[in-house]
């Protein structure tokens, strides 16, 4: 019963119109958010999620300017603290991670057609001194696509040998995607046999934010917010540890910038998180601004704003590159399924009530 109720609502949403969707599904605001723009391959990006073209960016940005109004972090604290009116239409932008493209990509875009933005930074990654697990593993998956037939069987052989594992050239890229935080040791070991030197990349490509930059890009009026300290999903840390990733990065930003209030986005998301701790953490660290999480439309507690995903995608093939969407694309799936949940939620409590 519930899957043909689901099958008939995903038809209903893909049918109805895009111009449609916000009569159904009233927001005050939309917010969008991106990790990374660039024409340049980005290879510590690209296997990681997928790096949006420059026009591919301006266009979004002229599509959602010609029919919304962008506004800043302020004004969007300044509605949900006191209540100030939102202009009608109103969107906001942010970045997650914290890439040096935001700087040498975005910034002079958003200058352009003067669009405010909030970009989250991790700030461990701050100035270039170490480098995130994932963007190794994508740096790993490039280095081993480029390689013949018999420099990979050569390279499969060893990490057989050191990992005591048996995969062959199809099960490589899934098997090293499944390296996670705590195998960083094995994905260092993985860097070693491919002759990557995660250290040298730092130091020759700088593929993340200078506190210079972020200095600059909040004098020139755009919000700098915190992405934790290290990009550790919450939900596997202790309530301890969630506190101090939070607290700690915002303090970091705080100092950079002189922001008195400091914006926080989750890493992944907000899942499995306990909204009475986020609120008092938030209530005894009073510089801590609204928290941003990565579901769409979805409403959740009124401290916690979430967001679209512009860089969305569907899976791809192993091996394959993921293809983006168009954003007016990404807009209407946003709105299909918001619509499909909240339209499940209410058959739910019709059906309860008999």
């Amino acid at each position: 019963m519930r899957t043909t109720i689901i099958k008939l609502l995903e038809y209903i949403a893909r049918i109805i119109p895009l111009w449609l969707y916000p009569a159904l599904i009233r927001r005050d605001m939309l917010c969008v958010f991106y990790h990374a723009v660039s024409d340049e391959p980005m290879e510590h990006v690209r296997h990681h999620y997928p790096v949006v073209p420059v026009a591919q960016f301006e266009a979004a940005l002229l599509y959602l300017k010609s029919r919304n109004n962008f506004i800043s972090y302020e004004e969007l604290h300044a509605h949900y603290a006191a209540g100030t009116p939102l202009p009608a239409k109103a969107v906001h932008l942010s970045f997650d991670d914290g890439f040096a493209e935001c700087f040498t990509v975005v910034r002079p875009l958003l200058q352009k057609y003067d669009i405010p933005c909030t970009f989250f930074v991790t700030t461990d990654w701050l100035d270039n001194h170490i480098m995130f697990f994932d963007n190794k593993v994508s740096l790993v998956i490039q280095k081993f696509s480029e390689l013949t037939n018999a420099e990979q069987k050569k390279v499969l052989t060893t990490l057989q040998r050191q990992f005591e594992v048996i995969i062959d050239a199809a099960s490589f890229i899934p098997w090293v995607r499944t390296l996670r935080y705590p195998d960083e040791t094995a994905i260092d070991k993985v860097c070693q046999v491919l002759k990557i030197d995660p250290l040298a990349f730092l130091r020759e490509r700088q593929p993340y934010l200078t506190t210079a930059q972020i200095q600059q890009l909040h004098a020139e009026g755009f919000t700098i917010g915190a992405h934790t300290k290290s990009h550790h999903k919450l939900i596997n840390l202790s309530d301890a540890e969630r506190e101090s990733e939070i607290v700690e990065s915002c303090q970091i930003i705080r100092k950079i910038t002189g922001q008195e209030i400091v914006p926080f986005a989750f890493p992944n998301s907000a899942f499995g998180l306990d909204r009475r701790l986020l609120a008092d953490i938030r209530a005894r660290h009073p510089f801590l601004g609204l928290l941003f999480n990565t579901k769409g439309l979805r409403r959740d507690v009124n401290f916690i704003i979430n967001r679209i995903w512009a860089e969305r995608a569907p899976a791809p093939k192993v091996g394959e590159i993921k293809k983006l969407m168009p954003f007016p694309k990404v807009l209407h799936t946003a709105y299909q399924e918001t619509w499909i949940e909240e339209t499940m939620e209410m058959v739910r409590k019709l059906m309860g009530k008999k």
